[in-house]
Parts: C-alpha cells; structure tokens; sequence
C-alpha cells in the first residue's frame, strides 16, 4: 500500500503544494519507491517520512538529496547538500529548488518535465544512514472535455449516432462513459472516446456522461440525444422538405409568368408595326359617254344607253387609328368631253 499521505483521496485539487512523503528503502531494492504523480506548472513538496524527521532533527546529520532519470541509473544529479545542526543553509542547492530546515522537505518551485525521475534522500547520522525514495511524474491537467456527434441516422423508429468525446488540454488521458442512473458503465470499444448508440423513442431522454481522466484531474461532460431523436425533431423533418419544395414552386411558378410577360410584351412591340385590320375595298363607280364621229350630224338617239360604266377597285389606305373605319362607296358621273 501507499504511505499514510501519499495519495490520499482528500488533498484539495486547487492546492499549489502538496506534501508527498518519501518511503523509507534498503538500497539494495527500489520496489518500495512510490510512484507520485504531481500536476505539471504547479508548487510541489518532497518530504521524508515522520519517523525519519522526527529522530534526526536534534542529532548530527548529513542530508543528501539527489534525482536519477531512472532507478538503476548510478550517476545521480546531486539537488542539496546539508549538514545539520552546525549549517543554518545547504552546501548546495540546484537552481528551481528549495529546501527547509524545519522540516527536512524538498520543494519544486514550478514543475517542469525535466524535474520528473526518481528522488533519493539520505540521512546520514554518526553511525546509521538511511535513504528514502519516490518517483515523480508531472501531468498536464486535463481541460473540460466536449460531445460532439460524428453521425446521426434514424429509421422506423430508431436512432443510431456516433458521439466522440475530445479535450483540447490533458496528456495520458483516460476515457470512460457512463448513463445516469445506471449501475454498470457504458464500455465503448477499446476505451476509446467514442460512444456509439442505437436508441429507440423511450431512450432519447437519458442523459450520457464521458469523463476524462488523468493521474491528477478529472472532467465530465453530460449529452442528451433528444436534441437529435427526439419527437420534435422527427416532426420538424418532414414539414422542414415541405416547406422547401413549396418555395421551391412558388418561385418556379413565378420565373414562368416572368417569361410569359416578357413574351407577351415583345409580340405587342411587333405587332404595333402591322396593320391592327384587314384593308378593306372600296368601289368606285363611274359612267363615260361614248364620243361620236365629228363630221357626223348627231341623230335620234340610240335605244342603248350611250354611257359605259367603269368599275374601279381603289384599295383603301391603312388609317394611322387603330380604330376601325367604315366603308364609303364613291359615285361619280363623268362625262366626256365633245371633240
């Protein structure tokens, strides 16, 4: 198990500073080395175990503080160097470090990736030595994550969707997806961050929750497909192409009576040049009366009619009103001169 403080489910998230207690080991094995995950860009404390602190502060010690990148590393970068009770301040200190007397603790002042490893302190009294150990690693804070939906289809009654949970901040994320309500969580395939669903019409009220999570954070984010399967939205899908093919008709309707107009105004401009009626004919009657010869005494008449009638067919011209005219007939008597 963990030592008593260690990763304590109770340490408030918010907190810059955290006190994690280094396990006591024989040097000859680092199983006994914790893991201790910190929150990346945050203030952290190393401290010893109680036991050790309290049994060396009034005694003649040497402490020794260094990191190793990994356990069986033998070169080790020395972090401080202290000897107690004469030294009121460390030999050495490595820059981005503190160190307090009071309480033998180590603290990171802001936590980098390069400050993760594996840290030993060393006790070294008049004739014990003892070491403590733990290994640090730094995680980035997960953010909020979002739901999105991938792919959504319904058909007689049921809808199938696809969500994908993402979070833009957070390293070794761990995904999980649950239904409120329900005891046993929602097992996506492979962990992974998408959820697929196949819901019939009682199910589009239920309320699905995915959690992401690291070693040091936790953020949830809950998603009702109801916005998408619900009644509503069935009944607004087909009255939503209704209305569109209406419209679609309506303007149909109008580009084609824009055309007729047009039509119908560019035949009445022709039209306007061509005579609006027939021209009609008129008769014209006239009578000639024959000549007789010169040298000749005129005589009794003749029983004929001396006077020959001309038929004339005079083509009326097409009159500028549009209005139409009414027929006139023309009779004219004419009469030839003697010679």
């Amino acid at each position: 198990g963990w030592p008593d403080g260690v990763l304590s489910g109770n340490y408030p998230r918010t907190s810059t500073i955290r006190d994690f207690l280094l396990r006591p080991h024989t040097g000859e094995s680092l199983l006994n080395c914790p893991e201790i995950p910190g929150r990346l860009g945050s203030s952290l404390l190393l401290s010893p175990a109680s036991e050790g602190r309290s049994k060396s502060m009034n005694k003649s010690t040497h402490v020794l503080v260094t990191r190793a990148e990994s356990p069986g590393n033998t070169v080790k970068k020395k972090i401080v160097s202290l000897d107690l009770p004469e030294g009121g301040s460390p030999r050495y200190l490595e820059n981005g470090y503190t160190f307090h007397l009071e309480n033998l603790s180590l603290g990171i002042l802001e936590s980098r990736k390069e400050n993760e490893g594996w840290y030993f302190m060393s006790l070294e009294e008049n004739f014990s030595v003892r070491h403590f150990c733990l290994q640090l690693r730094l995680y980035e804070q997960v953010s909020t994550p979002e739901i999105k939906v991938l792919n959504w289809t319904q058909e007689n009654g049921t809808c199938s969707l696809t969500l994908a949970c993402e979070v833009e901040k957070g390293d070794y994320v761990a995904y999980s997806w649950s239904e409120e309500g329900a005891t046993n969580p929602l097992i996506p395939d492979n962990s992974s961050h998408l959820l697929r669903l196949r819901l019939g019409p009682q199910n589009v009220t239920n309320v699905y929750v995915c959690t992401v999570s690291n070693p040091i954070s936790s953020r949830s984010q809950t998603f009702t497909p109801k916005s998408k399967c619900g009644p509503e939205s069935l009944e607004s899908r087909p009255w939503g192409l209704y209305a569109g093919l209406f419209s679609g008709a309506i303007v149909g309707v109008i580009l084609v009576l824009e055309v007729v107009i047009l039509l119908l105004r560019r035949r009445g401009k022709a039209n306007h040049y061509q005579p609006t009626m027939e021209a009609k004919s008129l008769t014209i009657y006239a009578q000639v009366q024959k000549s007789g010869s010169v040298h000749k005494t005129p005589g009794p008449l003749p029983a004929q009619d001396p006077c020959t009638t001309i038929y004339v067919a005079a083509t009326e011209p097409v009159p500028e009103p549009v209005q139409e005219p009414n027929s006139i007939t023309v009779y004219a008597s004419v009469t030839l001169p003697e010679s």
